[in-house]
């Protein structure tokens, strides 16, 4: 399977999601089977509440991002396995800092990621799917994180497996041991349907797995894509490791002037009528699905 990642040149509101789209889509057209993958994803209840209700009806966890992007290449896998790793975030409870009289800890604990963590779910594929569920126990009772407790009621059933965290250690070292085992056994489950694999990072991390390998590379900021070298990408990568770095933990500004640029295409800005229709989104960036399997294609041969 021919892989291409899409990472974040910035923390936030980069377009990977457009960009990914756009080709997951336009390779599906010229008949190549293509699937999406986002290997870790977090998403807020109160800013994306749609997709909550979709999930609170269904029993289940998933992102906006995953949806949009199954949508572009039609797979039938389960959101969950094309989105292994997935936590579900929530604002503060100002109400409940005023009531309490502790406004002035509101403005402290409001970067404390730990504390707006509601659930997270792996998924692994083994024999067959499990998920597996983890619940910030702590933010939930103290209600300082606004939440939906029938819903976290109803994910504990869906579960296949429930752990209940009371700490960012402990959510850290959940993610190393459940981590690895879902992104990579999710990743290889997609690798039997498809030919094609489009990979969309998490914000601007570069590496949500360094067992991934990837064809090409591409760097997405509003206005601008820009196609990296994948060899030169992963050595960086190495690089860092050897190092003593986490490759987990690098950040797009972290490598962006190690890595060999390969092409660099402007993005016109859309309206919002392309961004959901796919066809339409594959056509307005044809260049840059026809540049992305140009470039894979001239590599390979």
């Amino acid at each position: 399977m021919r892989s291409i990642f899409v990472f974040g040149l910035l923390p936030e509101s980069s377009g990977k999601t457009v960009i990914s789209s756009a080709l997951a889509r336009g390779i599906m057209n010229r008949g190549i089977k293509t699937c999406v993958f986002k290997p870790r994803s977090g998403h807020n209840f109160w800013y994306q509440y749609d997709i909550f209700l979709r999930c609170k009806k269904e029993g289940r966890l998933f992102c906006e991002d995953i949806f949009k992007l199954r949508r572009a290449c039609g797979s039938s896998l389960p959101f969950e396995v094309l989105n292994p790793v997935d936590a579900l975030m929530g604002p503060l409870n100002a109400k409940e800092f005023i009531e309490r009289k502790m406004m002035d800890q509101f403005y402290l604990f409001e970067d404390d990621v730990f504390l707006h963590l509601i659930a997270e779910r792996y998924t692994i594929c083994k024999d067959g799917i499990e998920n597996v569920l983890c619940i910030n126990t702590g933010a939930v009772r103290s209600r300082l994180v606004m939440t939906d407790l029938e819903y976290l009621r109803e994910l504990e059933k869906c579960a296949d497996k429930v752990l209940y965290l009371n700490s960012s250690d402990e959510w850290n070292s959940v993610f190393q041991d459940y981590g690895p085992k879902a992104i990579r056994s999710c990743y290889r489950r997609i690798s039997e349907e498809a030919d094609y694999a489009i990979v969309e990072g998490f914000n601007d991390a570069v590496c949500p797995d360094e067992s991934l390998r990837y064809d090409l590379v591409i760097g997405v900021a509003p206005g601008v894509i820009i196609f990296y070298d994948a060899k030169d990408f992963h050595g960086v990568i190495e690089t860092f490791k050897d190092l003593g770095k986490d490759p987990r933990s690098l950040r797009a500004r972290d490598i962006i002037k190690y890595l060999k640029k390969v092409k660099r295409l402007s993005i016109p800005a859309l309206p919002s009528s392309h961004l959901k229709d796919y066809d339409a989104l594959s056509k307005d960036l044809d260049q840059v699905v026809e540049s992305a399997l140009d470039m894979i294609e001239t590599d390979r041969n």
